[in-house]
């Protein structure tokens, strides 16, 4: 299993949660306190240490220190509050914490972080064992910075790097156009990484999953007391981004009281906190995201046509999986190595890449991923063939007079329902988005074809 991992707080709740999420995708290990964090590390291998800020006695920030100095190829990912934005941004700009996740977190964000610094402490490894400590920590520092090798950015992504690039070269607000899975976030991590902002933070905030008064707070922050439940002060995501880029996902699904608060920003770069009176100035680069065809809502009404020019000032389309098909292999090597172990990973059989290709991937590179990952666990033996990625491809049109035709049709989407919901993971929400339909229908098809 990928890992091992190494989560490090006091909260014995905050603990089990996160081997219960994880524990089935990599090797978990967990500690009450930084001190024995270091003791477990003396004795076993760690790849990726998380770890809470505000502990007693030794620190997230002072334990990162120490990994950083004791082992420089160990991933290390910062999880804390609000409350210790300032110091976490200090760590990430001085190079102790590679990453950070904001609590409460989601399962599919933190799982992104962790896969990402996986894929650099492999890197890392390979440079201790053949370079000098300060070769491996200007490797660290580049990792940072610099957007390295985009899988398909030689291929089907080629116009889109390149638009990318070049919207970096700007301070524009930049509006990513692509259907869920295709790598939206990707590509504005690529223009905030190659913008003169790269040192600065970059901070998500995904506007379809969270409600209107729980986006208001997570974008603009509040003051103590503004509503029940809010007990301190909290710093919103415009303040966290601040020299840096925010990156707005899902930014068609905002409601029509946030995308005037939104334009606000937009044209002013100012904002009040929620229940403040103190009008805060921010320096952000916004980078927005959208499977909804926005201009479509601004003629239904349901999008403001001035937030919408205001947004698509530099607009870049991420194609789907369907139109770059010739980035299948290299999506399948990347894949693979990401999920199977250096000197385990199996072989591709002749002929999977062609008959993948044929596949209309509904959940694009997301589904091709979860997929790889599957196929890479259940597969029996040291080569992987078109059946373990267990893929049932649309059948052709037939005319509605062929007898039978309805039939084929019904168990034709009833396979294709499935396999959507088998590479969401059972996410009705997730697989919803992708099919752009309410959660209520898929959940309303699922039953129909008996699948729930």
């Amino acid at each position: 299993m990928p890992g091992p991992l190494l989560y490090v707080d006091d909260e014995p709740s905050n603990l089990e949660v996160f081997r219960l999420t994880f524990e089935e995708s990599f090797a978990v290990h967990t500690a009450p306190n930084a001190r024995e964090a270091l003791q477990q590390m003396e004795h076993e291998r760690v790849a990726v240490v998380l770890t809470d800020e505000r502990m007693p006695g030794m620190s997230g920030i002072e334990l990162l220190a120490r990994v950083m100095e004791r082992w420089p190829d160990t991933g290390r990912i910062i999880v804390s509050a609000y409350a210790d934005a300032d110091r976490l941004l200090r760590a990430i700009t001085q190079g102790r914490a590679h990453e950070y996740v904001l609590k409460p977190w989601r399962p599919e964000e933190l799982r992104a972080c962790i896969e990402r610094c996986l894929t650099m402490a492999e890197r890392l490894r390979e440079l201790v064992a053949r370079a000098d400590l300060g070769e491996v920590l200007r490797e660290q520092e580049r990792e940072r910075h610099d957007p390295g090798h985009l899988v398909g950015a030689d291929g089907g992504l080629q116009a889109t790097v390149h638009s990318a690039r070049r919207a970096a070269l700007s301070d524009a607000t930049v509006l990513i156009h692509g259907e869920t899975g295709t790598g939206k976030e990707v590509i504005a991590r690529l223009i905030h990484e190659s913008s003169t902002r790269s040192r600065g933070p970059f901070v998500r905030v995904n506007c379809a999953a969270l409600a209107e008064g729980v986006l208001e707070s997570e974008l603009f922050g509040h003051e103590q007391g503004a509503f029940t439940g809010a007990l301190r002060m909290k710093r919103g995501r415009f303040e966290l981004a601040d020299g840096g880029t925010l990156f707005l996902d899902e930014v068609g699904d905002m409601s029509p009281k946030l995308q005037v608060s939104l334009l606000r920003v937009l044209q002013e770069r100012e904002f009040e906190r929620v229940g403040g009176t103190k009008t805060l100035k921010t320096d952000v680069r916004v980078v927005a995201a959208t499977h909804r065809d926005l201009l479509k809502l601004v003629l239904e009404g349901r999008f403001r046509e001035d937030l919408y020019y205001r947004l698509n000032v530099l607009p870049i389309r991420v194609p789907p999986l369907r139109e770059r098909v010739e980035d299948l292999d290299a999506l399948l090597t990347h894949f693979i190595s990401r999920y199977a172990p250096a000197g385990t990973r199996p072989a591709v059989a002749p002929g999977v890449v062609e008959g993948l290709s044929r596949y209309r991937w509904p959940g694009n590179v997301r589904e091709l991923e979860n997929l790889v990952q599957r196929a890479v666990v259940l597969s029996q033996g040291d080569v992987l063939t078109l059946d373990d990625f267990s893929l049932t491809f649309s059948v052709p049109e037939v005319p509605p007079a062929v007898p039978g035709v309805r039939e084929q049709v019904r168990q034709s989407e009833q396979e294709q329902l499935r396999q959507l919901l088998v590479s969401h993971g059972g996410n009705f929400a997730g697989a919803a988005r992708t099919l752009g339909v309410p959660r209520t229908t898929l959940i309303s098809r699922a039953k129909k074809y008996g699948l729930l």
